[in-house]
């Protein structure tokens, strides 16, 4: 069939059936959402297929990981083996936007815009494969979907990841507040709290929140012109504008969105051009009521090098922070992800909170640990199990100072409220040894990277949850009585000084 014969519900039926065919090779449908969902083919026949993926390390792991199953997916549906090649999207969004915004406004025009996209997309792609590959089926626009704004939301909803969305997020006490702002603007972007700044610790969710809001809105709002991109693929994206002359491409990009989702704006700190455009990009949005959404690490007050006029427009709408999750958050966490890899029911309670007790700080940690875990567990054909668990986690967290020891802890606990070591460690409850045994417990909690349980088997074999009591209640006397807190800190500070 020649190339003009092609029809857009042709090529949309042809690539399907890779997808099926992929699918059904794959032993994960989460492996076939994540990883070829958000693939758009470029051009498909017999001798030769272009893929386009949002980043180079999503072509990386396809060819590592699944490279098998797309080669028997192509020669089920072409009955050969093509050459397969991939084209990141990160390293050229801003041609690629161009190009299909130019094929966009040319179909608006006429039902020419087809012809119009393929001869634009194979002079950006170039020539390499002119001649060697006939009878090459050219996508019409943005294939698999009809030639129409829907092209153009598509390619930005590739790149939002498909795992983060509202309904895979763990809610908690940490970060409540956010989650409800999010959920809010995602249902009336524009309108409230714009822009909207969330700040936080590496690891917490910040990524995952901007991901779920825009997936939300292209949910509720098919046509709906949608960028996400990194602070740092921002200035990069200008400074290719900037070399190439394509400053108004860029500017157009950027200002006639309807939600920007910009990750880590901490990195522009200090640049003063980009910031410059983005004031400008900014106000643009702004006055014309369209969502902005931010990440950073810090507060915008505390980011050094950030223009004031950038601090007070984020400070106009709503700052909010996520904060580390507490331990019931994290093991809610990891049940969530248990839940979706499918193995929730092989991994056991006590293994989830030992592994929610000794990774405190980083979600991304946390997960990947039990990852880690599960992956561990099958290929070396083990039963998931404590001591299994004990072994992966020395991957995640530092090892301790030898001034930390439990016995130094101990040892000042016993001289500072004059009890001995047998009875602190002994079944007396009496209050001359019940408060100096729980203050051993929250320093050991404060100062070392022992679980609950651990900390628990240092006092007789305690249960987990009479060592957070005591975490809980010496906290509290701490905030309360500023001749305790002041004893405990000063015992604090001659432990980490060693």
């Amino acid at each position: 069939m020649a190339v003009s014969d092609m029809q857009p519900e042709t090529f949309t039926q042809l690539w399907e059936q890779v997808l099926e065919a992929v699918r059904s090779r794959l032993g994960s449908q989460q492996a076939y959402e994540t990883w070829f969902r958000p693939v758009v083919p470029r051009h498909l026949s017999a001798q030769f297929v272009e893929l386009e993926v949002p980043s180079s390390f999503f072509s990386d792991w396809i060819q590592q990981h699944h490279s098998g199953a797309l080669r028997e997916a192509l020669k089920t549906v072409f009955g050969a083996e093509p050459e397969v090649h991939f084209s990141a999207r990160e390293q050229d969004t801003l041609e690629t936007h161009a190009i299909m915004e130019a094929a966009l406004r040319a179909n608006a025009a006429d039902n020419s815009g087809a012809a119009l996209a393929n001869s634009a997309l194979a002079a950006h792609h170039g020539t390499e494969h002119a001649g060697a590959v006939p009878a090459v089926i050219a996508a019409p626009v943005t294939p698999a979907v009809p030639a129409d704004v829907s092209a153009l939301r598509n390619a930005f909803a590739a790149m939002l990841n498909p795992r983060y969305a509202f309904e895979s997020f763990v809610v908690g006490g940490s970060n409540r507040f956010t989650h409800a702002a999010c959920l809010a603007v995602a249902k009336n972007p524009g309108h409230v709290y714009n822009p909207l700044f969330i700040y936080g610790g590496s690891g917490l969710g910040k990524t995952h929140l901007l991901h779920a809001i825009g997936a939300s809105v292209l949910r509720e709002r098919a046509a709906a012109r949608i960028v996400y991109v990194s602070a740092e693929r921002f200035m990069n994206e200008m400074i290719f504008a900037i070399q190439h002359g394509q400053t108004l491409a860029f500017r157009n990009k950027y200002r006639n969105v309807e939600l920007l989702l910009i990750d880590d704006i901490q990195f522009l700190a200090g640049k003063e051009s980009t910031q410059e455009e983005f004031f400008h990009t900014f106000n643009a949005l702004r006055d014309a009521h369209k969502q902005i959404v931010v990440t950073a690490d810090k507060p915008p007050k505390d980011i050094p090098m950030l223009e004031d006029r950038l601090i007070s427009r984020f400070n106009q709408g709503l700052v909010a922070d996520v904060q580390q999750p507490d331990l019931e958050t994290r093991i809610a966490i990891l049940r969530n992800r248990c839940a979706m890899e499918g193995d929730g029911a092989r991994v056991p309670p006590d293994v989830l909170l030992l592994i929610a007790d000794r990774i405190r700080n980083n979600i991304r940690d946390l997960e990947g640990c039990l990852v880690r875990l599960m992956a561990v567990a099958s290929l070396m054909a083990r039963d998931i199990t404590l001591e299994l668990a004990e072994e992966v986690i020395q991957q995640y967290v530092d090892p301790e100072p030898d001034h930390l020891t439990p016995e130094r802890i101990l040892a000042m606990i016993c001289e500072r409220f004059a009890v001995k070591t047998e009875a602190l460690c002994g079944k007396r409850r009496t209050k001359t040894v019940a408060l100096p045994r729980q203050v051993a417990m929250y320093l050991l909690r404060q100062l070392t990277d022992l679980s609950l349980v651990e900390i628990g088997r240092v006092f007789g074999g305690r249960d987990h949850t009479t060592v957070m009591y005591a975490c809980d209640k010496v906290g509290g006397m701490i905030q309360s009585d500023s001749v305790f807190g002041e004893k405990v800190n000063g015992m604090i500070s001659t432990l980490a000084s060693g």
